[in-house]
């Protein structure tokens, strides 16, 4: 036998089989869901970045701080009168990374970034995880450009597979993407995610035999996770002010309860995650929509991320999952 004929007994007709996966990349990376298990996430704690905004102008018409460079171009905003409170954002994001810790995730904290760049406390947006791996997103606006190839460094450090990138005219964002089953995904459509980048990511996910569903956003939602978010094997909770009537009924056809924010509660109550089926780590504000999960049987472990929340994100926003049970 030749040494070709030899070789082609070892041919790989997949490459993200699950033990060539952990013999090759570490780990079995990526998810097939959005509920399973946490294992590992990745997290930025906010840092000295965050100091910039103290030079932040407020502006009355946006109802923010907003902070220009000397081409005039926004760099960074923030949602109050005044600038953040570092030392207690970084407060709330420690209590944050101890209840994923304390419910079965590995933390994986990225290295600090460069100072212009001050929305890297938020990594959901920079990439979206699906089976074996990440799909670096393309962001549509310049005050986070600079975040996709700080996440790309991350995941070359731990050895994260990337199986693709939204490039040239698509823009993508990690925000409006989720995973509901190993053979189907979702994507929201608006100002951040435009139709090309969603044909990208629809063309990548099919090498995989993943179907993607496309969701119209109305045009004051930038990202689907503001009005639908997956918590358990038969519930979500969302915003149907948010929605079209087909989304919702899609979700009923496949059993899953669609729990109504309720719009009581202070902006971001919904940016949620779940840690696994059933259980969620959810801003301690949101008094009234906890108590509807609750009667709903969905275990809720409240934290407090209201000063994080003045940056435009939350829970959901701060941690980006790398890797979860199938279920």
């Amino acid at each position: 036998m030749s040494l070709a004929e030899a070789l082609l007994k070892d041919y790989v007709e997949t490459s993200f089989e699950k033990h060539l996966q952990k013999e090759i990349w570490g780990n079995c990376w990526g998810l097939s869901n959005s509920i399973g298990q946490i294992r590992k996430v990745l997290v930025h704690r906010p840092g000295s970045e965050i100091l910039r905004l103290r030079g932040c102008r407020y502006d009355e018409q946006a109802g923010a701080l907003v902070l220009r460079d000397g081409r005039g171009r926004i760099r960074s905003y923030c949602k109050a009168e005044q600038p953040p409170d570092l030392a207690l954002m970084q407060r709330q994001h420690d209590r944050l990374t101890a209840a994923l810790r304390e419910n079965g995730a590995e933390v994986i904290e990225m290295e600090s970034m460069p100072t212009e760049w001050t929305n890297m406390l938020f990594p959901r947006d920079a990439a979206m995880i699906v089976p074996h791996g990440a799909v670096l997103s393309r962001f549509s606006m310049f005050f986070r450009q600079g975040e996709t190839p700080a996440i790309q460094r991350a995941f070359g450090k731990i050895g994260m597979p990337i199986l693709g990138a939204v490039q040239g005219a698509g823009c993508a964002e990690g925000g409006s993407f989720a995973m509901l089953d190993p053979q189907t995904a979702v994507i929201g459509r608006s100002a951040r995610v435009n139709r090309e980048g969603t044909e990208q990511v629809r063309r990548i996910l099919a090498e995989q035999g993943v179907q993607l569903v496309a969701v119209d956003l109305p045009a004051n939602r930038i990202h689907l996770d503001s009005v639908f978010l997956q918590l358990d094997r038969d519930k979500a909770l969302v915003d149907p002010s948010g929605l079209p009537q087909w989304f919702l009924d899609f979700l009923r056809g496949r059993g899953i309860d669609a729990i109504p924010l309720d719009l009581r509660d202070p902006p971001l109550t919904n940016n949620c995650i779940p840690v696994c089926p059933g259980k969620v780590i959810f801003p301690a504000t949101g008094l009234r929509t906890m108590d509807r999960l609750s009667h709903a049987g969905v275990e809720v472990i409240p934290v407090d991320v209201s000063e994080l929340n003045k940056m435009g994100g939350g829970i959901h926003c701060s941690t980006l999952e790398l890797i979860r049970d199938d279920i």
